[in-house]
């Protein structure tokens, strides 16, 4: 049953009040965190790539380590990766921000994911990992290989996209 925070009964033809409910806060003892390897991760093509053409990605991986040893493998289930792009190891002794250069050939048009698995080992040899997909668009139309919704407007006049679904609802 549905979590119910606060109950009005209307007696018929009398006027009734609902208080509020009361609210109960948590306080947290620590702040969450994201689990596993303290990097953060951006990507660009270096220029746009056609069918059946090359390219190269570039990424960028920030880390918050003072030193060790950050290790990236890539794979991609469409695009040709050059076997220097499989993998690589880099150092974290000095600067925060690493970029690294993905070669690839593309066979067909369409939107490719090239899934990056980054594992560090700190100076006290603690590992952790963290993984990354970056989209890959190859060729003009691939972001148009999604069907056109209908539009609609709703209550207030802004433009929205109609979509069919189906609800089951299990009791």
């Amino acid at each position: 049953m549905a979590n119910v925070r606060g109950l009005c009964v209307v007696v018929a033809a009398a006027a009734a009040s609902c208080a509020a409910p009361e609210t109960t806060t948590t306080a947290h003892p620590a702040p969450s965190g994201k689990p596993g390897a303290s990097v953060s991760f951006s990507h660009a093509l270096r220029a746009p790539v056609a069918p059946d053409g090359d390219g190269v990605l570039e990424l960028t991986i920030t880390e918050q380590y003072d030193a060790g040893t950050l290790q990236i493998t890539a794979a991609s289930d469409g695009l040709d990766l050059a076997a220097a792009s499989r993998s690589t190891t880099l150092s974290m002794d000095g600067a925060a921000q690493h970029r690294w250069d993905v070669y690839f050939n593309a066979p067909a048009g369409g939107v490719y994911y090239i899934d990056f698995v980054v594992t560090v080992e700190d100076a006290n040899g603690a590992g952790a990992t963290r993984s990354y997909s970056a989209a890959i668009q190859v060729g003009d139309n691939a972001a148009r290989a999604k069907p056109d919704a209908p539009m609609a407007l709703d209550a207030e006049g802004d433009p929205v996209v109609v979509m069919e679904a189906e609800e089951t609802i299990d009791e």
